[in-house]
C-alpha cells in the first residue's frame, strides 16, 4: 500500500470458511491499519453514538477517534456463504458488527433480489460481485450493481478467469475492479486478449 497499490482484501470463504483463520486476519489488518489490535468497544463504535456521560458511568474513557484508513486500501469482504444470498445475509448479520470499523464489502450471491442487499449499514463500501458464474453475469446482478454505483459503492467483480467474464465485466459501465486466480497467474495470457499494462495493473486488485 505504501508503494502505491491499491489494495483490498477478500476472506477466503470459497475456498472454505475458517474462522480464526479470518480473526486472525482482522488482527492483522488492524495492526497494519490502526498500529494496534483495537479493543471490542472500539470496533463496535460506528453502530451507535454513547453519551459522554453513559461513558463515564461505566469509568470507561470514550474511545479515541480511529485514524483514518490508509489511503490505498479499499475494503475488505465481510464473510459470506457462496452461491447462496439467504446464508450470506445471516453470515453478514453475525460478522459485520465486529468490523464495521472498517472499509466493508458485501458479497452478492445468486438470489440477492429477493433477500436484499444492507444497503445503510456503516462503512458499506464496496459491493463484490460473487455468486455463480450464470449469476454474476444476469440482469439481477447488473441492476443490483447499477443501483450500487448509484449509491456512490465501488463495484467489484469476483472469480473473473475467463475471456467471455473479462470483456464482459470491462463492458459494464458500473464496475470499478476485477480479479481472479487465472487473471493473477497468467498475466500474459490476459495481456494478449486486449488489455494493455495499465489496465492490466488497474484491474488486478486482489493479490493472492
Amino acid at each position: 500500500m505504501d508503494a502505491g497499490f491499491k489494495t483490498s482484501i477478500d476472506n477466503e470463504a470459497f475456498c472454505g470458511w475458517d474462522q480464526p483463520a479470518f480473526i486472525r486476519q482482522n488482527g492483522r489488518v488492524e495492526q497494519a491499519v490502526f498500529g494496534r489490535i483495537l479493543r471490542p468497544y472500539e470496533r463496535i463504535a460506528p453502530l451507535a453514538t454513547i453519551p459522554a456521560a453513559s461513558w463515564a458511568a461505566i469509568g470507561t474513557i470514550p474511545p479515541a477517534p480511529l485514524p483514518a484508513w490508509h489511503p490505498n486500501l479499499l475494503w475488505m469482504t465481510v464473510p459470506d456463504t457462496p452461491f447462496d444470498a439467504r446464508a450470506t445475509l445471516r453470515r453478514f448479520a453475525d460478522w459485520a458488527g465486529m468490523v464495521s470499523h472498517l472499509l466493508l464489502a458485501f458479497c452478492v450471491q445468486d438470489g440477492a433480489g429477493d433477500v436484499g442487499i444492507p444497503w445503510d449499514w456503516p462503512n458499506l463500501t464496496c459491493l463484490f460481485m460473487a455468486g455463480s458464474t450464470a449469476y454474476k453475469v444476469s440482469t439481477e446482478m447488473a441492476d443490483i450493481c447499477r443501483e450500487g454505483k448509484r449509491r456512490g459503492l465501488w463495484i467489484h467483480g469476483g472469480r473473473v478467469n475467463t475471456r467471455r467474464r473479462i470483456r464482459y465485466m470491462l463492458g459494464l459501465e458500473f464496475v470499478d475492479s476485477i480479479d481472479g486466480t487465472a487473471f493473477d497467474k497468467f498475466r500474459d495470457t490476459h495481456l494478449g486478449w486486449g488489455l494493455d499494462e495499465a489496465s492490466a495493473t488497474s484491474y488486478q486488485l486482489v493479490l493472492g
